[in-house]
């Protein structure tokens, strides 16, 4: 099957839900004109993300009207956009959903919020605790953001489950620009480069761009794919629309060249962490 993705790098507003809305509305209609299939959106693309006390303010359950227009946008194009949920729990969440057909299909809360040297999630927002993998028109799907990417263990949670495309949905800030260029570009790039390969399946990494509060985003959207392309490259710093066509028949050739997913064994996984869990729980 072949998908046309929309990477749609942009730069939100912080705060300011309205304006953000209003922009993805502009966004995806350009994606339609282009006859595309799937629109990604950054991380906290709703919202923007140096948000801190602001959070709770503009937190949306998953069920509000202000979603309407969009969710009806999605009968003609799927839609995976982020926003701050308001969760049944009283709780905040950096979450982003995926829309298909006029229906909220899934929505992901991120696992790893860092709370380190510029980054401060945790104080402001909960930890999601399960990555899933959902049937789309188009095959499973899966998403993570920003930070979780960085975690191997969440990227083999979505490919045990068989995910064919992982959304990968990023507020990833410029840093280490010493060399041609930047140090977490290159980092990005390994390790999608290394998922694709070992798993078998397309990463969409949609990141976004602009500057917030002193921070810069770098951009640099991409698709990566299993036989190790790049497709779809956005481009550093500047807001952009870019469209890539992936065939998932490339999944298929893949894994019968490398078949890792029909040798895995989750049993021996899972005997092998209960061990860890346990000698763990003892040093306690």
């Amino acid at each position: 099957m072949k998908i046309k993705f929309a990477l749609a790098q942009i730069n939100p507003v912080l705060g300011d839900i309205e304006k953000n809305r209003k922009k993805h509305l502009e966004f995806i209609e350009k994606a339609m004109e282009e006859n595309a299939n799937v629109i990604v959106f950054p991380e906290l693309s709703l919202t923007g993300y140096r948000l801190k006390d602001l959070a709770m303010e503009v937190a949306l359950p998953p069920q509000s009207d202000f979603f309407n227009p969009i969710l009806k946008k999605s009968k003609m194009i799927d839609v995976a956009m982020g926003f701050v949920e308001r969760g049944n729990d009283n709780n905040v969440y950096n979450s982003a959903m995926y829309i298909e057909n006029g229906k909220i299909k899934s929505v992901y809360r991120k696992i790893y919020p860092p709370t380190h040297g510029m980054f401060e999630e945790l104080r402001f927002m909960g930890r999601g605790k399960k990555v899933t993998t959902f049937k789309t028109r188009y095959g499973n799907f899966s998403i993570l953001i920003c930070r979780d990417l960085f975690h191997p263990s969440l990227l083999f949670l979505a490919y045990a489950q068989n995910a064919e495309v992982v959304l990968g949905m990023s507020n990833m800030p410029l840093r280490g620009v010493e060399g041609k260029k930047p140090a977490i570009e290159e980092t990005v790039e390994k390790a999608v480069d290394t998922y694709t390969s070992f798993f078998s399946q397309f990463i969409v990494f949609v990141n976004r761009a602009g500057f917030e509060d002193g921070m810069g985003f770098y951009g640099g959207s991409f698709i990566g794919t299993p036989m190790g392309k790049k497709l779809g490259f956005a481009g550093i710093l500047k807001e952009k629309l870019t469209f890539a066509t992936v065939d998932t028949e490339e999944i298929y050739r893949k894994r019968q060249l490398f078949p890792l997913s029909r040798e895995e064994d989750l049993n021996i996984i899972k005997e092998n962490l209960d061990a860890i869990l346990e000698a763990n729980n003892e040093r306690v």
